[in-house]
């Protein structure tokens, strides 16, 4: 009797064991992070933590340098957040400093955004990359005909429609809804039949933001919210100035001014408000070092990785260096669908960077390595772009 209670606990323990490991196995090959998104020093070695403090060091002088206000800056390495904090001070004159949680304006990197968004409703079988804009929103009419029946959702995305560069971003800045805009694309003469050239857009980029309303008659504001600031829990973002221009901590935006020799203070505009997709998101350096984590694979259960890699595939070369002078490795640029992506010798970096009133922001990962950096500030100057090509040449496998 003895004996046969010793053998069926071994064979129990046995079971035991082998469906532990099993588990333990699922668990190092996925991608899924664990719960809490918090700073894991369990994950930085003592050449990787050197290399953040001598990082964190020479950006702190550059700040200085460059005499810009305040910064927050992300990063996120396998899976885990590896540093999140705040720079400097939200207000030039005043006190108050800037913590992880503190909120800037995105500016263009709110494409991103905007991409992944509708890349979720691919997914889910409600939207197709190469389905046609007009079939989606009736409203869509280019100012050829037959171009407006070929123009597809990944056309929009990658600035390849066939509109001139900046079509109507007068408009934008002037305060027109998209809806007005759309209206009048139609007058607009076209450059380049669609999917040819790269042609920079805001206006006809934000179309995406209709056609996901006609899809869902859910507000764009509405679904970024519950699709994605929800889920991922960016408990700082948001994508209204009415958000921003509440918000206890905030940094303000700067701009150079010449009789003070120095960055002023300014208010918060209303422009890019409405066109959230182009430029109109409102986050913290915590909340972007989640969204780093979903954009380097590790939110399976909000966007797969496939769909991701869909996003970041060259639609368009870019032919000039204006964002990428900064990076001596740097063989090819594309745009994808909402992302610059970059050959920096051989190591696939996904990008953008963003400017609106006061603002810059700057985003980059490698998904292929499983790393990422976002660094936000409040002033306009190009010292992120020139930060960022060196964290990559530099931090250690």
């Amino acid at each position: 009797m003895i004996r046969d209670l010793i053998r069926h606990y071994l064979s129990f323990l046995v079971i035991c064991v082998v469906a532990g490991l099993q588990f333990s196995c699922t668990e190092i090959q996925s991608k899924t992070p664990s719960p809490s998104t918090e700073v894991k020093e369990s994950v930085v070695d003592d050449s990787l933590a050197l290399f953040l403090s001598d990082f964190e060091r020479d950006f702190i002088a550059g700040l200085r340098n460059k005499r810009i206000p305040g910064a927050g800056i992300a990063i996120v390495k396998d899976g885990q957040i590896i540093l999140q904090k705040g720079f400097g001070i939200k207000k030039r004159g005043e006190p108050d400093t800037v913590d992880e949680h503190t909120i800037f304006r995105l500016g263009s990197v709110s494409k991103g955004f905007a991409s992944v968004l509708a890349g979720t409703f691919v997914e889910d079988g409600e939207l197709e990359w190469e389905g046609i804009v007009s079939d989606y929103l009736e409203e869509f009419e280019l100012n050829d005909a037959d171009q407006t029946n070929r123009v597809q959702i990944k056309h929009i995305l990658s600035h390849t429609s066939g509109l001139p560069r900046h079509a109507y971003t007068n408009l934008i800045e002037d305060g027109l809804s998209i809806n007005r805009i759309i209206s009048r694309l139609d007058r607009v003469p076209l450059i380049a039949k669609e999917g040819e050239q790269l042609a920079y857009q805001n206006a006809a980029y934000s179309v995406i933001e209709k056609v996901l309303e006609a899809q869902t008659d859910i507000d764009f504001n509405t679904l970024l919210q519950e699709e994605l600031f929800e889920p991922l829990k960016m408990t700082n973002s948001s994508s209204t100035y009415e958000i921003m221009s509440f918000s206890k901590n905030k940094a303000m935006p700067h701009v150079y001014h010449s009789r003070q020799r120095g960055r002023v203070s300014i208010p918060i505009s209303k422009k890019y408000y409405n066109a959230v997709s182009s430029g109109g998101i409102n986050a913290s350096a915590a909340d972007m070092g989640k969204w780093l984590l979903l954009l380097t694979g590790y939110h399976p259960e909000i966007i797969s990785e496939e769909t991701l890699d869909e996003i970041f595939e060259p639609q368009a070369t870019i032919n000039n260096k204006r964002f990428s002078r900064h990076w001596d490795g740097v063989n090819e640029s594309h745009y994808g669908l909402g992302w610059r992506v970059l050959d920096n010798d051989g190591q696939r970096i996904v990008y953008h960077g963003g400017y609106v009133n006061g603002y810059r922001s700057e985003i980059a990962f490698a998904p292929d390595q499983n790393l990422g950096i976002c660094i936000i500030i409040n002033a306009n100057s190009s010292y992120p772009l020139e930060v960022i090509p060196d964290f990559f040449n530099g931090i250690p496998d």
